[in-house]
């Protein structure tokens, strides 16, 4: 009897033992089929897009086609060729594309190859501008300094005084002259040869600021005169008596030289005339 018990007991261990076990196998396999579920729902997913697609082309596919029969008027051939169609154009296009692309390329190419060469064009057409431009003013001065000059030439030449012979032979030395000298620098030895004449004539007092070119002549031309007249007193102090009248031709000489140099009015650069009293009366000077 106890021994009966205990097989019995044995028994029943081992049949739960083996249930448990059974239970593990089976929980696992469950978890093997859970995941292989989980993964075929995956892959009916990624290929759902598919299958929606096969079944739009069943539904289009005509009711004739049973057991592998085609029906007598099926349009797949035309769509075949359909499409065969659409498929030659489309790399037609896409070569015409490709060519465009190319020509866009060499065009993008050109222009900036042009603008490169623009850009490099502009500093220098700037700087041949500017040359020209100097060029132009220069010439502007040139032209009005000749004008200038030959405007002090005109005055110069209706103020010059002499005779006829003298101022041919003078006229044909300047003539020379301005032939083998510009006119400037003519202008300008003219104007220093002024000024020269000018400060010997006003050695005694400074030459005041301002003065022009006929008060200076005016001045020179007064100066010769009073030397004249000065040099004619003593050659009469110290010579015979000789009576000094205002009717002998040639005391009227000394006084009968016109002023074409005046330009200005009679108060501008005054200057003294004469160091000894005017001989308008007749006077007889002798030594005592």
């Amino acid at each position: 009897m106890l021994a009966a018990r205990d097989a019995g007991q044995e028994a029943g261990l081992s049949d739960s033992g083996n249930k448990d076990r059974d239970l593990q196998v089976l929980f696992q396999e469950l978890c093997q089929l859970q995941a292989k579920q989980r993964k075929l729902k995956r892959e009916v997913e990624k290929h759902k897009l598919f299958e929606d697609y096969l079944i739009k082309v069943l539904k289009k596919i005509p009711k004739g086609y049973n057991q592998g029969e085609e029906p007598e008027e099926t349009p797949v051939a035309a769509m075949v060729e359909h499409y065969g169609k659409l498929f030659t154009v489309s790399q037609d296009i896409q070569k015409r594309l490709e060519a465009f692309l190319e020509m866009n390329q060499a065009v993008h190419k050109s222009l900036e190859s042009l603008e490169e060469g623009h850009r490099a064009l502009i500093p220098r057409l700037k700087i041949r501008l500017c040359q020209l431009q100097r060029r132009c003013h220069r010439k502007q001065e040139q032209w009005q300094q000749l004008e200038h000059g030959v405007a002090h030439q005109k005055d110069m030449g209706s103020c010059e005084v002499g005779s006829k012979e003298a101022s041919a032979d003078d006229s044909e030395d300047l003539k020379c002259g301005t032939l083998e000298l510009p006119r400037k620098e003519l202008l300008n030895y003219v104007q220093v040869a002024i000024n020269d004449m000018v400060q010997h004539c006003c050695s005694a007092q400074a030459v005041p600021r301002g003065m022009g070119l006929f008060s200076k002549l005016d001045l020179i031309q007064e100066f010769m005169l009073d030397k004249m007249e000065t040099v004619r007193f003593v050659s009469l102090l110290t010579g015979p008596i000789v009576c000094w009248t205002a009717n002998n031709p040639k005391d009227q000489g000394l006084r009968s030289y016109p002023r074409p140099f005046r330009k200005h009015s009679a108060s501008e650069d005054s200057t003294p005339r004469s160091l000894f009293p005017s001989t308008q009366t007749s006077e007889c000077f002798s030594l005592c």
